[in-house]
């Protein structure tokens, strides 16, 4: 299938990336401008010597970009009839606007202010109290700090260790030096890559990108690499506890996998597995109320594979009275490595429908295009990967799982709660 998805490519001059998506008789547009640099990057290979970065650095320099002379971005895009936003993942930095209006000239604005840092000494001081607000926020959240505990637990060197913010002491120490450096090495135009779903005449988008491109010249002439450093099989620490003011426990029982060997692999070994996890710790599992009735968990559990070529696990979490029947019951889940037909249909047929509405959701589209691209995948063969997906291929990667690395964390509730 090829989902009707009218796709238009081109690499610039200057090493920059378009991706546009035809959306006919839509008057919305939403354009994103994102980098292949995020929470991972710490260290980087440049020409074959280790540069280190301070953790959170790329979410702290995003939320510094968004300002262009002196004047807040978010203001700017406003007066254009725009909203706008950023995000920072673990792998990549995006900041994208959406309008009903006219796109040229949010659209060179979009590429001003990406494209040509505008920070000071007070800019960077005022942002580094936000940040470490966020900061405080997700350490008083009990689900927040269950997830960071466990991928500490799960991973010795790997940066998933570190929260995309990074650590407080970095955040405190970061500065206009290395806020410069970075950007200077992760942002040049042949870094970036543009992605456009609109209902205007991509004829008309590519004059205008042309225009704003036609004097920005890419000045990197060095071989840049995210460094991941060698993990051994065993997690860091099987158990944590902490306490905090909470009236139930919070547990998360997590398994480190072996990473994939290609892009392929991971890709549908990921679909598979979260395919199985919905199946064993879902509603669609007959004892699921049971086990709810029984207070083993509340409404907050669920289950969550991620598979990569450098990183894979499987968490199982809730907060529950009984933590220690709650591993017990992972334990058995984890022995039922199988997956019915009828389910299998059930959950196949969701995720294509989920796909196919995905199409009309311009903000989702656009994200997973500028993800695909920056992981080297078509994006209309991995929809169709998907759709293709037998269920001896999901029942394959199933069997193919080795739960011997296991870790658990919890999060109690303090003695005077």
């Amino acid at each position: 299938m090829n989902y009707n998805l009218n796709i238009k490519k081109e690499t610039l001059l200057n090493g920059l990336q378009v991706i546009l998506v035809h959306k006919p008789e839509y008057q919305k547009s939403l354009f994103l401008l994102g980098t292949n640099v995020g929470g991972f990057d710490i260290d980087q290979n440049v020409d074959g010597t280790t540069v280190h970065h301070r953790s959170g650095l790329a979410h702290y320099l995003e939320h510094q970009m968004f300002y262009l002379d002196q004047e807040d971005v978010s203001d700017l895009f406003a007066d254009l009839q725009c909203t706008t936003n950023a995000y920072t993942s673990y792998t990549e930095t995006a900041f994208y606007f959406s309008t009903t209006a006219d796109v040229k000239k949010p659209l060179k604005l979009l590429f001003d202010f990406v494209e040509n840092l505008d920070v000071t000494e007070k800019t960077i001081e005022k942002e580094k109290g936000i940040i470490l607000s966020e900061y405080d926020m997700y350490q008083q959240s009990p689900e927040q700090s269950l997830f960071k505990e466990t991928l500490v637990s799960l991973y010795k060197y790997h940066p998933m260790r570190i929260d995309v913010l990074g650590t407080k002491e970095d955040i405190q120490a970061m500065s206009m030096e290395d806020l410069k450096q970075f950007y200077k090495l992760n942002y040049d135009p042949s870094k970036l890559c543009l992605v456009g779903v609109t209902g205007k005449d991509l004829d008309e988008i590519m004059d205008c990108i042309y225009a704003c491109q036609k004097d920005v010249r890419s000045k990197l002439n060095k071989k840049i690499e995210r460094v991941i450093p060698e993990e051994p099989e065993e997690v860091n620490r099987t158990v944590f506890e902490d306490t905090m003011d909470i009236h139930q426990p919070f547990v998360c029982v997590a398994f480190k996998m072996k990473p994939c060997t290609n892009k392929r692999e991971a890709f549908e070994k990921d679909f598979a597995v979260n395919m199985w996890l919905d199946s064993v710790l879902g509603p669609l599992n007959p004892k699921f109320q049971e086990w709810l009735d029984q207070r083993i968990f509340t409404q907050f559990v669920g289950a969550e594979a991620d598979f990569t070529t450098d990183h894979s696990y499987i968490l199982f979490y809730a907060q529950t009275t009984n933590p220690n029947e709650f591993m017990e019951l992972v334990k058995k889940l984890v022995q039922h490595t199988t997956l019915s037909d009828e389910d299998y249909q059930s959950l196949h047929a969701q995720a294509v429908a989920n796909n196919l509405r995905g199409l009309d959701h311009f903000d989702g589209l656009a994200n997973d295009l500028l993800r695909s691209h920056f992981e080297g995948q078509d994006y209309v063969d991995s929809l169709n990967c998907i759709q293709n997906m037998s269920l001896d291929q999901v029942k394959d990667y199933i069997l193919d799982l080795d739960f011997s690395h296991m870790c658990v964390t919890k999060i109690m509730p303090n003695e005077s709660i």
